[in-house]
């Protein structure tokens, strides 16, 4: 036990030390020391988990869960099962009385698939039921790489079309209905939109009205875009490439080759030189998607001259299926609107941008919303002592004033 603690306490010890020497963007939310601590904590978790007894961790993971809970607004909440999905479903008292029919949000939280719960999302999930005036179901989709992919996005399907179906129980409107995630549950969204807009088996369910799109992860293909290249190396931003890759990879294919897979990623060795110069590739992932005021530093034009056959063959079919990457649906009209919001100083950026120039393209109505001090995980630090920012607490004000707008109205 004492060579356990030692042993912790060198980790972190070395883990903080590397933060804070590691440098930060200047304009990076308010206060790059803001945006630091928020990925001290992040890294300590994981950390933590490694060198403390399974106990321990779970009596940590029990007292987290309970500051979650307590934490934001006092929103009434009754945690249910929905087609065998667990789910935590936020019924504040509607203005107007119990009989008014109310607007919807599903909600998918993030944690790059392997990380995350309704609990430790309750803040912020709390605070939008309680601003909105709406019902706000969080769904508690299981995790890699336990149960990798099409696991999670199975649950939130299965869960979104339960309450589709049962909306009458709880007086939602069926024409007010959004789905909604932040970063992997922005990928959840995005795909679970466009299985409920493009399986014929659901066509008799109510039309989602809107997809929110909160820094989305939408697509493994590309780990060179402009803005992977711009901020990939900052480990001190919550989320590098090298982390990203990680979580992909945990997500896809579990731990088989982890490794070898997430190294091939970092430098899009993973994808064939002919996949590379495909005409679905160059259509859906077009560096041309994005404009030219985003590759002013720190961008060269990749090669697609290069890659490893091998490692395509093996993890294409996931790769490339539109439900693990929604960027890979070659057609996207159809869907419902999109609210996509990015931050600059984030790897997923491009991913956001290019989706919401494709919808555009398609057809479907998009509200972009760029925050250029803003970065990764801002979204879902709302509510939580010494890590929110004004930039983060922004873009929830301002997604929140949009929802009034488009969800309230008919």
């Amino acid at each position: 036990m004492v060579r356990v603690i030692l042993a912790g306490l060198v980790v972190v010890t070395a883990l903080v030390t590397y933060v804070i020497v590691l440098p930060v963007p200047d304009e990076v939310g308010d206060s790059p020391w803001m945006v630091k601590t928020a990925a001290l904590k992040w890294r300590l978790q994981y950390v933590l988990k490694l060198v403390t007894p399974i106990g321990i961790n779970e009596w940590f993971d029990e007292r987290a869960r309970e500051d979650s809970r307590a934490a934001g607004p006092n929103v009434p909440y009754t945690d249910a099962v929905f087609d065998r999905v667990p789910v935590r479903i936020f019924t504040d008292e509607p203005v107007g009385g119990m009989t008014a029919k109310r607007p919807a949000i599903v909600y998918f939280h993030g944690g790059g698939w392997i990380r995350g719960s309704v609990d430790g999302y309750h803040p912020v999930t709390a605070l939008l039921a309680r601003k909105l005036n709406l019902i706000l179901v969080s769904v508690e989709y299981r995790l890699a790489p336990k149960y990798v992919f099409p696991t999670a996005i199975d649950d939130c399907t299965a869960a979104t079309v339960w309450f589709l179906e049962h909306l009458n129980e709880y007086n939602v409107d069926p024409a007010r209905v959004a789905l909604m995630g932040d970063s992997a549950g922005g990928n959840l969204a995005a795909a679970t939109a466009q299985r409920l807009t493009f399986d014929k088996k659901y066509r008799d369910l109510p039309k989602v009205k809107l997809q929110v799109l909160i820094y989305p992860a939408l697509q493994a293909f590309d780990f060179k875009t402009p803005s992977y290249q711009q901020y990939g190396d900052y480990s001190t931003l919550i989320l590098d490439t090298e982390i990203a890759t990680w979580m992909w990879s945990l997500y896809g294919h579990g731990r088989k080759d982890l490794g070898s897979l997430v190294k091939a990623k970092m430098t899009n060795n993973h994808t064939s030189a002919a996949a590379k110069r495909s005409p679905l590739v160059q259509e859906c992932l077009s560096h041309g998607l994005i404009p030219d005021e985003f590759k002013q530093s720190g961008y060269e034009s990749t090669s697609h001259d290069f890659g490893d056959e091998g490692i395509f063959e093996k993890i294409k079919g996931v790769l490339l299926d539109p439900d693990y990457a929604p960027l890979m649906r070659k057609d996207l009209r159809g869907l419902p609107e999109a609210y996509i919001l990015t931050a600059e100083y984030d790897v997923l950026r491009d991913d956001g941008i290019m989706y919401a120039k494709r919808l555009e393209k398609g057809g479907v109505p998009v509200t972009w919303k760029h925050y250029m001090k803003g970065y990764h995980g801002m979204f879902s630090l709302e509510n939580r002592p010494l890590l929110s920012t004004t930039v983060g607490d922004k873009s929830v004000s301002d997604f929140i004033q949009f929802a009034r707008q488009n969800l309230h109205e008919k």
